[in-house]
């Protein structure tokens, strides 16, 4: 089995090391830099956001958006369910929510928004610490010099310790295992290998805060975690990428990612889908800042930012009712360039 995609990690020098370092923990308010040119009285924008877009976001889009519009700048990432959750009971009340995948908008309560947009993609890699004992066997299997096979088979041993999100919050935690059950198929593992690799869901041994996730793989606490790429482009991490038919960035696959299924804590059946990024203003919270952050995200150079850092480029996606987008986001939209 091979990738549709050959992946070259050619944005891996963009940013600096003390910049990644920098942001390694929870983030709930403005980047030191953007309170710096912020002045008293300037209206700003609450952004709320997947944890693993913490990093483009608040380093890269922050302070050209603030530059750009005078507008101040406040981001807030989790887990994209539990950040859908928090909007709901009015616990954080942000103009803007930015997901991966749609699922977590059914969740926002009376805050649920009608429209949203999708424009970026990030298939689910592997990532490694490189001080692992197992680093040089992932780097082959990386390089491509032993079989992809290979790391579902290292991923079993009981001394490997492999990191993931939380499914029940995290739609990154769900792909995740998603993933692992389409390769144990794909490449005629026993089907027992999945559950040795796992352990069960909600295994606490495995699971982590997305906002802190691969600070722990870059600190060597772990051998491997699950990844985007994006964020592993922009932590310099080394990974393993995966076939597209089972790393959930390439939207073509949508049909095979929907055959996987996992059932949360919730009872709730979750079917596989592309790791598709969107925008959207939240209801009640929403105002003219926030509809100029959106615009400024989905703009040619909010959109160069976006794929300079790893991302792939999509759509428009256009989700729910077109008629409820802001008239200057429905122009923009119709003179979309690729």
């Amino acid at each position: 089995m091979t990738s549709k995609r050959k992946w070259i990690p050619a944005f891996c020098a963009l940013l600096p090391l003390s910049l990644v370092s920098g942001c390694s923990a929870s983030h709930t308010g403005t980047p030191s830099s953007v309170h710096n040119s912020v002045g008293k009285g300037t209206k700003s924008v609450s952004i709320a956001y997947a944890g693993s877009l913490q990093l483009v976001n608040d380093t890269m889009i922050a302070p050209v958006f603030q530059k750009a519009t005078g507008i101040a700048y406040q981001g807030r990432g989790g887990g994209a369910y539990g950040v859908a959750h928090l909007i709901a009971s009015d616990e954080i009340s942000p103009g803007v929510f930015e997901s991966i995948g749609t699922g977590p908008f059914s969740q926002m309560g009376k805050h649920t928004p009608t429209w949203a947009i999708g424009f970026a993609s990030s298939p689910l890699v592997v990532a490694y610490s490189p001080n692992s004992p197992y680093a040089p066997t992932l780097k082959a299997i990386a390089d491509h010099k032993r079989p992809l096979k290979g790391l579902f088979t290292l991923m079993q041993d009981p001394h490997f310790h492999l990191g993931r999100t939380n499914p029940d919050t995290d739609p990154q935690g769900q792909a995740f295992i998603l993933m692992v059950h389409l390769a144990v198929k794909a490449l005629g593992l026993p089907k027992a290998a999945a559950h040795r690799i796992l352990g069960s869901n909600d295994n606490a041994k495995q699971i982590f805060a997305e906002e802190s996730i691969l600070s722990r793989l870059q600190s060597g606490q772990l051998d491997a975690s699950s990844a985007y790429l994006s964020e592993a482009v922009q932590r310099h991490l080394p990974y393993i990428p995966l076939p597209s038919t089972i790393d959930f960035g390439d939207p073509a696959d949508k049909n095979l990612y929907a055959k996987a299924t996992m059932s949360l804590s919730s009872g709730q059946s979750v079917h596989g889908s592309p790791i598709e990024v969107y925008v959207t203003t939240v209801p009640g919270n929403a105002s003219a800042s926030a509809i100029r952050f959106v615009s400024f995200l989905l703009s040619n150079q909010g959109r160069r930012i976006y794929k300079e850092n790893g991302f792939l480029i999509n759509g428009p996606i256009v989700w729910g009712k077109k008629s409820g987008i802001p008239p200057s986001i429905v122009s923009q939209l119709n003179g979309w360039k690729p």
